[in-house]
C-alpha cells in the first residue's frame, strides 16, 4: 500500500520523529497531564515584534520536547491532551486561513485556551505621527496591528505567558536611540525607535507594560469619559482580572524571560499553566518580575560553575583568557541577574554562558540590555570607598537589587504595576 504527503507534513513528521528521541519529564507530572481529557486545553501562540529565537529555543527544549507536551506524543501525557490552535513558525495555515483561526479564536470557538506572547509590543500612536494619513501600525497582522490581535485575545485566555524578554520587559527592540536622526519622534511608551515594550512593567527603565497601557486607556480613560484609544475593546474591565500575583480568583500572567528564553524554562512553565488550566497543578510562586520562583530564584553569581575559583580569588583580567577564573572583572553581570541555565546548561546538560566562557549579559532580567551594557565592562556599583575589592563588588550587587526594589515601589505608587 501506498501514500502520498506534502512537502510541508513530511517536514513535520521528520520534526517529530527527531524530538521523540529525547528524554521524558518527570512521572508525576505526567501522570497528571494524562487526566486531561482530550482538546481540554488550547495553545495560542502570538508572535509580535520577534525574532522567533524563543520559538527555535523551544523547539530544542528536551525535557519535556515540544511534541510530547503540545502535541501528546508522550505516553506520560497522552494523546491529544494539548492541542496547538495558533502558532504561526509550526501551523500549516497562513495568510487568510491563518486569520481566520484567530478570528474564531476571539469569538470563543476554541476555549479554553493559554495565550503565549512572543516579541515585544509597539507604540501604535507613535505609528500614526510619523504617517497621519494612514492608519496603520509598526506591526500588522491582516487587517489588525499587534496590539490590536493581542487586546481580543486576552479576554478569553485562561493564563498568559510571555516567552523572551521582549515579551516580557521590552528587552533589546525596547532600547532607547542613543543618536536620534534629524526629525526624529520620540515614542511615547518607550524612546525606542517603535516605543516597544513588553506585555509587564520594566520598572528598571521606567516603561509601562502593554497590560498596564491597556488598563489607563481601556479603563481609567473610559471611567473617566474619554474616548479610549482602543475603541474596540468590549469589556475593558476584563483586564483587572489579570494579575502577577498567582491565585484562584484571577487570571495569571506569568513571564519566562531571556534573550532568548531556554527552551526547557519555556516549555515547563507552558506545561505548568495547561496543567493548572485543566485543575490538576497549583501555580508557580512568582517573584517581582513576574517569573517562577523555581527558575529564577537564585542569582547567576550564587549558581555559577566557576564559584570555587570565585572564592580562591581568581578573575579572568581579560573575556579570551584559557582559565576557568570568575567572570566578574570581564563584565559577567550575574550578581545581578537570576537565571539557573549557566547550572543545568542549556540543550541537554550543555551550554550556558558562563559555562563555556562567556559573561552573564543579564537578558533575564529587567532593564535589559540598556543597562547592562558594555556587556565586557564591569558592574558599575556605588561604593563607599575607591579601595573596595572584586568580592566586594560582587556582594554590593545587592545595592542594585535594592535599587530595582525602590524603582518598582515608585511604579506601583504612579499605577504602573497593579496586583490583585
Amino acid at each position: 500500500m501506498s501514500f502520498k504527503i506534502s512537502r510541508r507534513d513530511f517536514l513535520k513528521l521528520a520534526l517529530t520523529a527527531t524530538m521523540l528521541a529525547a528524554p521524558e519529564w518527570d512521572k508525576a507530572i505526567g501522570k497528571a497531564a494524562s487526566m486531561i481529557k482530550n482538546g481540554d486545553v488550547n495553545i495560542v501562540w502570538f508572535e509580535a515584534q520577534a525574532c522567533e529565537g524563543n520559538t527555535t529555543a523551544i523547539i530544542q527544549a528536551t525535557d519535556p520536547t515540544v511534541v510530547q507536551v503540545l502535541f501528546g506524543a508522550s505516553p506520560l501525557i497522552g494523546p491529544g491532551s494539548v492541542k496547538v490552535s495558533f502558532w504561526p513558525s509550526l501551523m500549516p495555515q497562513q495568510g487568510e486561513q491563518a486569520i481566520d483561526v484567530l478570528n474564531n479564536i476571539i469569538a470563543g470557538n476554541y476555549n479554553p485556551y493559554v495565550l503565549v506572547l512572543e516579541g515585544s509590543f509597539p507604540d501604535d500612536n507613535t505609528a500614526r505621527q510619523y504617517n497621519p494619513s494612514n492608519p496603520g501600525s509598526w506591526g500588522m497582522l491582516g487587517p489588525k496591528s499587534l496590539n490590536q490581535w493581542v487586546a481580543e485575545l486576552l479576554p478569553n485566555a485562561v493564563a498568559v505567558l510571555s516567552v523572551g524578554n521582549c515579551a516580557s520587559y521590552g528587552g533589546l527592540i525596547g532600547d532607547k536611540v542613543y543618536q536620534p536622526p534629524p526629525k526624529f519622534i520620540t515614542p511615547s511608551w518607550s524612546p525606542s525607535p517603535t516605543g516597544a515594550v513588553g506585555f509587564f512593567d520594566d520598572p528598571l527603565r521606567g516603561y509601562k507594560g502593554l497590560l498596564s497601557r491597556f488598563y489607563e486607556d481601556n479603563y481609567l480613560n473610559a471611567k473617566a469619559g474619554a474616548t479610549p484609544f482602543y475603541t474596540f475593546v468590549k469589556n475593558p474591565n476584563s483586564y483587572l482580572d489579570i494579575t502577577p500575583a498567582p491565585s484562584a480568583s484571577v487570571k495569571p500572567a506569568i513571564a519566562v524571560p531571556g534573550c532568548p528564553a531556554n527552551g526547557n524554562g519555556i516549555m515547563r512553565t507552558l506545561a505548568n499553566l495547561v496543567l493548572w488550566a485543566g485543575g490538576l497543578a497549583p501555580l508557580p510562586e512568582l517573584d517581582q518580575y513576574w517569573r517562577p520562583m523555581y527558575f529564577f530564584r537564585y542569582t547567576v553569581h550564587e549558581q555559577c560553575p566557576r564559584a570555587a575559583w570565585y572564592a580562591a580569588g581568581e578573575f579572568r583580567t581579560q573575556p579570551g583568557q584559557p582559565t576557568a577564573a570568575c567572570l566578574f572583572e570581564v563584565g559577567c553581570k550575574g550578581p545581578v541577574s537570576n537565571c539557573p541555565w549557566n547550572k543545568y546548561g542549556w540543550v541537554g546538560g550543555i551550554g550556558g554562558p558562563t559555562r563555556t566562557g562567556a559573561v552573564c549579559i543579564g537578558c533575564t532580567m529587567p532593564g535589559f540590555t540598556d543597562l547592562y551594557e558594555p556587556f565586557y565592562k564591569p558592574l558599575q556599583v556605588p561604593t563607599p570607598s575607591s579601595t573596595l575589592t572584586t568580592a566586594g563588588l560582587i556582594g554590593a550587587g545587592v545595592v542594585l537589587g535594592a535599587a530595582a526594589g525602590l524603582a518598582e515601589k515608585k511604579m506601583v505608587k504612579k499605577g504602573g504595576l497593579r496586583s490583585k
